[in-house]
């Protein structure tokens, strides 16, 4: 089975007048499109048709719910980049876990036809608290990235900046890193240092009992960090109004 569960850090560090950094654990599981199914029937308390305690729920990641995921994403690939993928998609994400669930980012990695080359990538980017969600898509041909923000993410961010992102092709670890840039000057950076266990029904168990409240915890650290940076005064950001969840980004070097 290609799925599979990758556990290890996120990190977080704010530069500037006011600094701020903080880590924690996550374990995500990491599933491709074609063995969701498989995957759920390993483990009795995971699902991907009905709730259950670890629940794919489709409505849950990108685009409308009616239409296959499988589908939703390639269509979303080829009306941003005029490339439809050709192979096999893996989506790196939380599940909905004992019924709640919040994804900051869903990466979808989308194959060639050879199923060893991440063609482009998909990043599915939702805000707190308003859920909103911005889909930006990344030509695999090139790292890293740099492209403009389309969406109010952090209140404690402005919409004048540019994202820097580079990734690597999952494997034994996973590794994302996304920042934040004003012409040349760094803000914030955020990494996912990750590596990769077998799936089996151990480590899905594992999900269930050892990580009980891992989604809660994410929403949890979303405002628990943001009244400590409001208590040592960053600069407030409201909201400056929504967008049509569209991006085209360009591959480039920076």
């Amino acid at each position: 089975m290609r799925s599979g569960i990758y556990a290890g850090l996120v990190t977080h560090r704010r530069y500037g007048d006011v600094t701020h950094g903080f880590r924690y654990r996550v374990t995500l599981p990491y599933l491709f499109l074609d063995e969701i199914d498989e995957v759920a029937g390993l483990h009795p308390m995971w699902s991907a048709r009905r709730p259950n305690a670890v629940w794919f729920r489709r409505a849950d990641y990108l685009g409308d719910p009616a239409v296959a995921l499988d589908r939703a994403v390639r269509d979303a690939a080829e009306e941003r980049l005029s490339r439809r993928p050709s192979g096999p998609i893996a989506v790196l994400a939380h599940l909905r876990t004992w019924g709640w669930l919040f994804n900051p980012i869903c990466l979808y990695y989308c194959f060639d036809s050879s199923g060893t080359h991440v063609d482009l990538l998909l990043a599915e980017v939702t805000n707190t608290p308003w859920h909103e969600r911005h889909v930006y898509a990344l030509d695999g041909g090139a790292d890293p990235h740099r492209f403009p923000k389309a969406m109010h993410v952090s209140p404690f961010l402005g919409m004048d900046h540019e994202y820097v992102m580079s990734w690597s092709v999952p494997g034994d670890r996973i590794s994302v890193r996304l920042g934040n840039r004003q012409g040349p000057e760094r803000l914030f950076d955020a990494s996912l240092t990750l590596q990769r266990h077998e799936l089996s029904r151990r480590e899905l168990g594992r999900l269930v009992w050892r990580h009980p409240l891992q989604t809660y915890g994410v929403s949890a650290h979303i405002y628990h960090q943001a009244m400590t940076l409001a208590r040592k005064g960053a600069p407030f950001h409201p909201h400056p109004g929504r967008d049509d969840g569209r991006a085209t980004v360009r591959a480039a070097r920076g």
